[in-house]
């Protein structure tokens, strides 16, 4: 989401790329001015071809607002999954006491204060784009003092966003993972139900007759209010003689992630790798 993120600025920097010195308050100006040299002096790579559409034109303000907006989407996103998984019932993770406070109620309880004043602001981020998109709806071309309005959302929208940013970077950095917790959770999880109708299906059962068949043992493990992982060899055979014991390894997250073969998917080696293109992707760009 990030790398989308970043490109999508890169973009917005491409767009932005254009000077408007030379435009006048309307109409350009009669005095022989060098627009080429002073865009070049002032970094740009182009200059502006019409002067009165270069007066009212705030696209790459509202650009920048776009990427704002779609980034703290993914920051809220992301902020609303540590808040679960640090939640007690979950206890996936632990947050560093630096990004979290006790609760004025409940002496045991930390609040993930930075993960939801990011999922908050995230709100603030969004109605300043739609300001401006109002501000800029009806106006004709060339200035109007409307535009005065374009700053404070802009300049409001940048110090969240980059501040957001910097605290989930700290926020991740700082936090523990409970490995043993997901572990517990996954093994002989209901989650695993698709992975074992794909192991039927390579023993050759229709994957419309393999739903059936996991179906059947989901609905004989509620009954008994069990997980997949408790279930005997006999049990599984007695719903379906094709079951035999390496069914059961499906039940064990460990070999299921080992199973996966597409690139993306959760095995092991598979993240690795990914984990290490990332970490040089970064000291590339460092």
């Amino acid at each position: 989401m990030f790398e989308r993120d970043k490109r999508k600025l890169n973009f917005v920097h491409h767009e932005a790329d254009v000077s408007p010195l030379g435009s006048g308050a309307l109409a350009g100006s009669t005095l022989p001015l060098d627009i080429k040299y002073t865009a070049e002096k002032l970094g740009f790579t182009d200059i502006s071809s019409n002067s009165i559409d270069a007066i009212s034109d705030r696209d790459f303000v509202l650009d920048f607002l776009h990427c704002c907006v779609i980034g703290m989407l993914h920051l809220s996103r992301l902020s609303e999954e540590i808040i679960i998984w640090s939640s007690s019932e979950w206890n996936f993770i632990k947050l560093s006491d630096e990004y979290t406070t006790g609760s004025s109620l409940m002496p045991q309880k930390k609040n993930p204060d930075i993960a939801e004043l990011i999922r908050g602001k995230t709100g603030r981020v969004n109605g300043n784009y739609i300001s401006l998109v109002t501000v800029l709806k009806g106006l004709p071309l060339s200035y109007n003092r409307d535009l005065q309005e374009d700053k404070e959302p802009l300049f409001d929208s940048v110090e969240t966003y980059h501040n957001s940013l910097l605290l989930t970077g700290q926020m991740i950095e700082t936090m523990e993972i409970n490995t043993e917790r997901f572990k517990e959770e996954l093994n002989g999880d209901f989650s695993l139900s698709t992975d074992l109708a794909d192991w039927l299906v390579i023993k050759g059962v229709p994957f419309r007759e393999a739903h059936n068949i996991v179906g059947e043992i989901v609905k004989y493990c509620e009954a008994k209010n069990m997980k997949f992982g408790s279930l005997t060899l006999t049990e599984l055979k007695r719903i379906n003689p094709v079951f035999n014991k390496q069914a059961r390894e499906i039940f064990d997250i460990k070999n299921v992630l080992s199973r996966k073969k597409t690139l993306g998917s959760p095995n092991p080696d598979l993240v690795k790798l990914e984990i290490e293109k990332w970490i040089n992707k970064i000291k590339k760009e460092l």
